[in-house]
């Protein structure tokens, strides 16, 4: 969709910056080679062609989304300002045509400010991510509990992690994908493979820095939620169920919540381990299945 808008929007960019070029060639007067300041069309010209190469890096480098789309549009605004300032430089200037001097004025200032805010967004996407990544690769240096496939903790990490919490509230969520086997059938190992990993790349998007995700067997995954209340973990299940279904498939969830400080008998990791497998078996036997999409 993002390719199909941006090159529709590109599209339209080249064929305006032509008309604009026609235009000027029918109404106004060229300059002579000798008074054209050739420096000035060297600096404006390098300014276009950094814009443009800009705008070839966020395509390569950028998934698609609302952030992305700012990007772009923003590089194309001011992209196309700078081609007309170095449109400026060819023609003389009391021969163009009024609107030329409207027009020129506006481009770049709307795609900076465009610009400003996708890189606004872009930073707090960043902050997110980094903060993700940085608890990732601490605990991967310390332990290399990370699943092959999707690049996220594996079981032996949710073990270890919730066994180092387990003196405080904690509430555990498991997802488990509907239908998983179907989809491996129809489309393929690898296509599952990708699916699972950008489940598991959402969960860990979606969540605050101090919980953990991993795949815990299949299609299944945990979410270990330190310090918070049954009715967040709920609530959270919930907002990750949604997200899924985004991704093209349904996902079942369950969850339980664990305070040692009113349990009256406390729970090892193994025990709530089976207490959320059962529960996710409880969920499961009580709603009927959607079908794989």
């Amino acid at each position: 969709m993002l390719k199909f808008v941006t090159s529709k929007f590109t599209l339209a960019i080249i064929l305006l910056s032509s008309i604009i070029l026609s235009l000027c060639l029918l109404q106004a007067e060229t300059k002579l080679s000798a008074s054209i300041d050739w420096f000035d069309v060297a600096t404006e010209g390098a300014l276009l062609l950094l814009g443009l190469s800009w705008l070839a890096l966020i395509l390569q480098a950028r998934p698609a989304g609302k952030v992305t789309q700012l990007l772009i549009f923003g590089l194309l605004g001011y992209s196309l300002g700078c081609y007309m300032d170095l449109l400026d430089e060819f023609f003389i200037n009391h021969s163009l045509p009024a609107w030329f001097a409207l027009i020129e004025k506006l481009p770049t200032p709307i795609g900076l400010l465009t610009l400003t805010c996708g890189l606004w967004l872009w930073r707090e996407e960043q902050i997110t991510i980094n903060e993700q990544l940085r608890t990732r690769e601490q605990f991967f240096r310390q332990h290399k509990l990370v699943d092959r496939v999707t690049k996220i903790y594996d079981a032996r990490a949710i073990r270890h992690q919730i066994a180092l919490n387990s003196s405080k509230p904690l509430s555990l969520i498991m997802l488990d994908i509907d239908n998983f086997s179907e989809i491996n059938q129809r489309n393929g190992f690898n296509r599952g493979d990708r699916l699972l990993t950008d489940i598991a790349q959402m969960l860990t998007c979606q969540l605050r820095s101090q919980d953990l995700v991993c795949r815990f067997a299949g299609d299944r995954f945990i979410i270990l939620l330190p310090n918070c209340s049954a009715t967040f973990s709920q609530a959270m299940a919930a907002e990750l169920q949604r997200a899924i279904a985004h991704l093209g498939c349904h996902a079942s969830s369950a969850h339980i919540h664990y305070d040692p400080q009113t349990e009256k008998q406390s729970q090892d990791v193994d025990s709530l381990i089976s207490h959320i497998n059962k529960e996710m078996e409880r969920v499961k036997q009580a709603r009927a299945w959607p079908q794989a999409i």
